[in-house]
């Protein structure tokens, strides 16, 4: 043993000012503030015990200019003496005396300088020194005689809970310490002398020091994570730096390696790994984990297709609402099953968001999409039995192709997100292919978004009304308030181009009330110029009902704008009444009670019904264009339109016809009493400002 430990000290001279930093050493980390002095950054506990200093103590250290604790003279030189050495390569060792609150203590430092972040740093570790070290010397001199030096090193390295490990140029190694022993459980007996790519469990650290892709081959010193394996084959994790070690004639002769166990730590950052990209309700990966695997399979740069597919389940709140969130999460881990199950070994899933799940199909083209598109949709049309209870759902998917549609993930995400979106706004249960007109749709969109934000404060919407005339006497009876957008490029944007996108972003809300406060200033303009008392309908969008402020500020504006409520008719549509709630109901009877008229609007367009005549307030119903427009040459059309207009008069209600564009259609309503009409025929939209003089044609009624 005293043989190789003399080898060891034989080396020392060379491997000492070359020799990584270990990090269980009392470890100190610096960063440079300026020119003449270095903050503490980091100092490992174990110098709490060197020291003699407290927590408290040791925590006001860090921050501060460590060399704070020096006398100013020393202080100085020290710093000269450092910056000297790095000038000559990256380490350094100095002698110098801390006064700390327990006293003087006399300290060696061995470290290096590096640079982490833009950022000029120094690592070194403190080791005691028993004898008084001699007064510093001027810059790059060097205080211990190297049998000092040695002798405190070659303590430090047997000491250490960091593996050393010391090899020659051929890969024979010469020296391990007791460390290396605890980690590997081979002994220095077992090692000595063998080279390590002849033992199986550290044949990794062979290729670390031989193989070209580690860069120790053309650089001094390599620092990573390898993993390898103890003498029973047990897989460990180790934090290596390793550096290559001269003789005086610059001549390679060894290669110095510290490295620490951290397996605890790599296991416990998988754990979290694990957490962080797995989604605990289904087990599947989530959305960051699904991210990761199509960028990296982007990252493979294959020229072969491959297909992402975004699968929401439709409807998924009312499941939540009705059944419980309880069994909204059973049927989500169900669905989570049935889909894995019907993959292939080529596609992977993982739940995207809430009731949305993503599906990638590797080597698989646009064809081979759509048919899986369309079979995902076939294997969630079957009921799934929750709660012992069947539960019928479907689904819409979003297909995009690579790299037919995206050659990045952001962009193939994007498309498939679009895609899907679409096949909801469709009606849902189904599959939407991405198309450049979907990119079109979502960057105009994204332009009406942010212009008609501006538009509502710079005075660009503008209110039109058309005329809605007594088909009886032929007097004007009121208006329906239509909005538009003049926008100051675009022109004149009709309200189908713009009214979806501000009900996805909410601002059919502010939007809403200032339409209601336009039409019933001008309801009250028209009464002051002797054109009668007329009422102003105005259309409700669903979307204004989640307003809960909706009642007080239609009560608000009437009583402002001194209206009478009568004269303020508000359009409701099908889609209003067909989802609507308990709340949606009791703010409708409020909207009544105010004494406002309530109108169906499009009546047999959608899921008209004659419940909603019974369950609702409704004072008129407004029969569509679509059943105005082919009478009198479609004979369905006619008997459609008379059985509404009189299951009308029997409750009791008012019908208005809309689209009226012929003397014919005129006849046809007035023949069969339909009691008041809008349409080309009397007059196109009017635009405000033009409104009063227009009306001055038509007979009023007082």
């Amino acid at each position: 043993m005293k043989s190789h430990t003399d080898a060891v000290s034989r080396l020392t001279a060379e491997v000492v000012t070359q020799l990584p930093v270990p990090n269980r050493l009392g470890m100190l980390r610096f960063e440079r503030l300026n020119e003449a002095s270095w903050a503490l950054l980091f100092l490992d506990p174990t110098c709490e015990r060197e020291l003699g200093l407290s927590a408290g103590e040791l925590c006001s250290l860090i921050g501060a200019p460590y060399a704070s604790l020096m006398e100013p003279d020393a202080r100085y030189r020290l710093h000269e003496d450092i910056q000297q050495q790095l000038l000559d390569g990256p380490h350094y060792r100095v002698h110098y005396t801390l006064h700390t609150p327990a006293g003087s203590r006399q300290l060696m430092e061995l470290g290096e300088a590096f640079k982490q972040h833009g950022r000029q740093l120094l690592r070194g570790y403190l080791m005691t020194v028993e004898a008084a070290p001699a007064p510093l010397s001027p810059p790059g001199a060097l205080l211990a005689t190297a049998s000092q030096d040695r002798h405190l090193f070659q303590r430090a390295v047997e000491q250490s809970s960091s593996a050393f490990l010391l090899v020659d140029r051929d890969g024979l190694v010469e020296y391990v310490n007791p460390s290396f022993t605890a980690i590997t459980l081979y002994s220095a007996d077992e090692v000595r002398g063998r080279r390590l790519s002849e033992l199986p469990a550290l044949e990794n650290l062979s290729d670390i020091l031989f193989d070209a892709q580690f860069g120790l081959a053309e650089h001094n010193s390599w620092q990573g994570e390898f993993r390898s394996r103890r003498k029973n084959l047990e897989p460990y994790w180790g934090q290596l730096s390793i550096s290559k070690v001269y003789d005086d004639e610059g001549e390679l002769t060894h290669y110095i390696g510290i490295y620490e166990d951290i397996t605890d730590n790599k296991l416990a950052q998988q754990r979290i790994e694990r957490l962080a990209y797995t989604d605990n309700l289904t087990r599947l990966g989530n959305r960051p984990s699904f991210i990761r695997s199509l960028e990296q399979r982007f990252a493979r740069d294959s020229d072969k297709p491959f297909s992402l597919l975004l699968v929401d389940i439709d409807n998924f709140k009312r499941i939540n609402d009705s059944l419980g969130h309880q069994t909204g999460d059973k049927l989500l881990v169900s669905l989570a099953k049935r889909l894995r199950n019907s993959l292939s070994a080529n596609g992977s899933l993982a739940r995207f968001a809430s009731n949305e799940f993503a599906v990638l199909l590797d080597d698989t083209d646009l064809a081979g999409g759509q048919a899986l598109a369309a079979q995902l949709l076939h294997t969630l049309d079957k009921p799934l039995f929750v709660d012992n209870q069947l539960i019928s759902i479907t689904g819409s998917v979003g297909l995009a192709c690579a790299p037919q549609h995206g050659d990045d993930p952001q962009t193939l995400m994007k498309h498939a997100g679009l895609a899907l979106h679409k096949a909801k706004a469709n009606g849902k249960h189904q599959a939407q292919v991405f198309t450049e007109a979907l990119n079109a749709e979502a960057h105009y969109k994204l332009f009406v978004e942010n212009n008609l934000r501006r538009a509502l404060t710079q005075n660009e919407l503008e209110v039109f009304y058309q005329p809605k005339l007594c088909l009886k006497s032929g007097q004007l009876r009121g208006m329906e308030a239509l909005l538009r957008w003049n926008h100051p490029e675009k022109g004149m944007i009709r309200p189908d181009q713009f009214i979806s996108v501000a009900e996805e972003t909410g601002l059919i809300i502010p939007i809403g009330k200032w339409v209601a406060r336009q039409a019933c200033r001008m309801s009250k303009q028209l009464s002051a110029l002797g054109l009668g008392h007329l009422q102003v309908a105005i259309n409700l969008s669903p979307k204004q009902f989640s307003d809960p402020d909706l009642i007080g500020s239609i009560a608000s504006i009437l009583h402002e704008e001194q209206l009478a409520p009568h004269l303020l008719e508000l359009e409701l549509t099908e889609s209003l009444l067909l989802d609507a709630t308990d709340d949606t109901r009791h703010q409708l009877s409020r909207l009544k009670s105010l004494g406002l008229s309530l109108a169906m609007d499009d009546f047999g367009t959608g899921y008209s019904s004659l419940s909603y005549l019974k369950k609702f307030p409704i004072d008129v119903i407004k029969i569509d264009r679509s059943f105005i427009k082919d009478i009198p040459d479609s004979q369905d059309d006619m008997e459609i339109t008379s059985a509404v207009i009189a299951m009308a008069h029997n409750l009791k209600l008012k019908v208005v016809a809309e689209g009226i564009e012929s003397p014919a259609q005129l006849a046809f309503l007035r023949r069969h009493k339909c009691d008041v009409g809008q349409g080309y025929l009397f007059d196109q939209p009017i635009a405000g400002r033009e409104l009063m003089d227009n009306l001055r044609r038509y007979p009023c009624r007082n």
